[in-house]
């Protein structure tokens, strides 16, 4: 009787060091740190550029653009969220025409920048094998280095244009802008993406405080991660 209790001792006790070594094991692999992933990617493509506001005329057309760039996201957590950065080249501006009778009037204007996002917010959805869903939304910066207007005034088959640079002194175009863009991206294979992103300015692009006009642009890029 005495060997039985014994054994049964000895094998309560091995079993209570068993579930302790499991639970232990346990806890340190939920208190393990999570995984982070950093993806690096280009982007580059083509964009409508214009400008919105009462300021504006309502026949200003959006002209063509361009935007490129690297960026990189950072995962946050485990279900698709991240957080990003992008570092870019653009463009901005806008065209106007008007006119009959062989007489037409063409203004526009383009400026080349420089552009920052300091944060952007994502989320990855899986939907099939391969592709991914990638809605974003996040804040930039961007400062004109270069640019110009000018006005073409085309009468009988003659030709007259006027151009300034965008940082002439008679010019009172504010070169710094700040703003919100939102889209989506399509990834296919985690490799290579399809973006659509829209972004608006808040700063008012020429100084006059009874009028507003503010950039307005539709980018359409390729991007390629590695």
């Amino acid at each position: 009787m005495k060997r039985v209790l014994s054994f049964v001792c000895v094998a309560f006790c091995c079993l209570a060091m068993n579930a302790q070594l499991v639970t232990s094991r346990s806890v340190l692999k939920t208190d393990a740190p999570k995984e982070v992933k950093t993806t690096w990617m280009v982007k580059a493509g083509i964009a409508t550029n214009n400008f919105v506001g009462d300021g504006m005329d309502d026949d200003a057309r959006a002209k063509a653009g361009y935007n490129f760039g690297v960026e990189f996201n950072r995962t946050i957590g485990k279900k698709g969220a991240y957080w990003g950065m992008d570092f870019l080249l653009g463009s901005r501006g806008w065209k106007y025409s008007e006119g009959e009778d062989g007489i037409k009037l063409i203004a526009k204007q383009s400026a080349h920048n420089f552009q920052w996002a300091p944060f952007n917010f994502g989320w990855k959805i899986d939907i099939i094998d391969k592709i991914t869903i990638d809605p974003h939304v996040g804040l930039f910066m961007s400062i004109d280095y270069a640019g110009k207007q000018s006005v073409t005034l085309e009468a009988f088959g003659e030709e007259e244009t006027e151009e300034m640079r965008i940082f002439d002194d008679e010019s009172d175009y504010i070169p710094v802008d700040l703003g919100l863009k939102i889209g989506v991206g399509v990834w296919f294979n985690n490799k290579f993406n399809l973006d659509l992103t829209y972004q608006r300015g808040f700063v008012n692009a020429y100084d006059d405080s009874e009028a507003t006009s503010k950039a307005s642009n539709f980018l359409i890029r390729l991007g390629y991660a590695f």
